[in-house]
């Protein structure tokens, strides 16, 4: 992000929190999509956003960031987050079911309470009334 080189003015906080997340959004989708693009088509799909939106972010042109838009982002950062933990949850339990030298319980049960305080933020951020 380019900081102004006249007066006080800082950057929008949220504006440059969002950024973070719709990048790091973007990075997880771009392995199953793979492109950058279908990611980005992808993840407007997903989640209601635009492509323009989410790409304003990814590039971080975006100087401000409204408080419904913001709340938006971080739902669907932590919608990607638990549908991630979830995959790992499954990916591990199959193993285990398989017989294979790779399952460990206390993996299975790491990966269970992420799932959980993935899904337990998730809801926490849908009652968080906007301000």
């Amino acid at each position: 992000m380019k900081y102004p080189i006249f007066g006080n003015e800082v950057p929008n906080m949220s504006a440059h929190q969002a950024s973070n997340l719709i990048r790091e959004m973007v990075a997880l989708q771009e392995v199953t999509s793979g492109t950058k693009e279908a990611a980005i088509g992808a993840l407007a799909q997903q989640y209601d956003l635009t492509p323009s939106q989410i790409t304003h972010f990814y590039k971080r042109r975006a100087k401000s960031c409204d408080v419904s838009l913001f709340a938006r982002i971080q739902l669907a950062y932590l919608d990607k987050c638990a549908h991630l933990a979830l995959r790992l949850q499954h990916t591990i339990e199959t193993h285990g079911a398989l017989g294979s030298d790779a399952f460990d319980e206390d993996l299975l049960a790491r990966a269970s309470a992420l799932v959980a305080e993935a899904h337990a933020k998730k809801a926490s951020a849908q009652k968080r009334p906007l301000k």
